[in-house]
């Protein structure tokens, strides 16, 4: 991962990159795939190892629209919604879907100190640039789902003293989703946030690496993410 001063000294960068990036929040020329007629619905309510095979993911307060998702062997479902593997160890890695409102002014204080931030993908792309604390790169195009989608990294700035923050030592907190009632702190490692607009509706994809995930692995959950397709929607938004 890219370092947090780097990101620091590009910050005016990244976000004059937003305003190139608006085209591709209009448009988004990119063919939707259909979801698999052979996919089974998931059991929202599991907390448990998911069989290999082909998934329905239905709406929710985490989602906007319906999703289907191939996992391979040795994959997990924590709270009916999280999909991880190795949980809670040091090699840890997953996604989940989560619609975002609440950023946090700065990731270390926490607290109430909320911006408000506009409906659009490059409104809360911005709003992640911004944030005090965090480190960041981005953002970056690419397609999640058959969708456009604008991504950026958030990491922890190397040599950050989490004991200054609050709550003490335990991590940067990036935002609050209320419909969720779900935060994300960031941990060792890095997230990837995938922003998209599904027929107007913001949707962000959350996806968590621990700081000793192996390649072998970071391709594993990149062919997860790349098996992904949304229903419901058209990918021309």
């Amino acid at each position: 991962m890219r370092h947090g001063a780097r990101a620091s000294r590009n910050a005016g960068m990244a976000l004059a990159l937003l305003v190139a990036l608006a085209g591709c929040e209009r448009s988004g020329a990119v063919e939707a795939q259909a979801p698999s007629p052979s996919a089974t619905p998931f059991p929202t309510t599991a907390d448990d190892a998911i069989e290999a095979g082909t998934y329905l993911v239905p709406k929710s307060e985490w989602s906007v629209a319906d999703f289907t998702v191939t996992f391979p062997e040795g994959w997990t479902v924590q709270d009916g919604h999280v999909y991880a593997k190795n949980p809670d160890e040091r090699d840890e890695f997953g996604f989940y879907a989560v619609t975002v409102d609440d950023i946090y002014v700065d990731a270390c204080a926490g607290g109430e100190d909320v911006m408000e931030v506009g409906p659009t993908v490059l409104d809360l792309a911005a709003a992640l640039l911004r944030q005090r604390g965090t480190g960041a790169d981005g953002p970056f195009e690419t397609t999640l789902g058959g969708y456009p989608a604008t991504s950026i990294y958030l990491y922890e700035p190397e040599g950050f003293d989490l004991d200054t923050c609050r709550p003490k030592g335990i991590g940067l907190q990036v935002w609050y989703s209320v419909p969720a009632d779900k935060y994300l702190v960031l941990v060792p490692g890095y997230a990837r946030v995938y922003i998209l607009n599904i027929d107007g509706r913001r949707q962000v994809f959350l996806v968590q690496v621990k700081s000793e995930v192996t390649q072998k692995d970071r391709r594993e959950l990149q062919g997860v993410l790349d098996s992904i397709r949304i229903e419901g929607g058209s990918a021309d938004s």
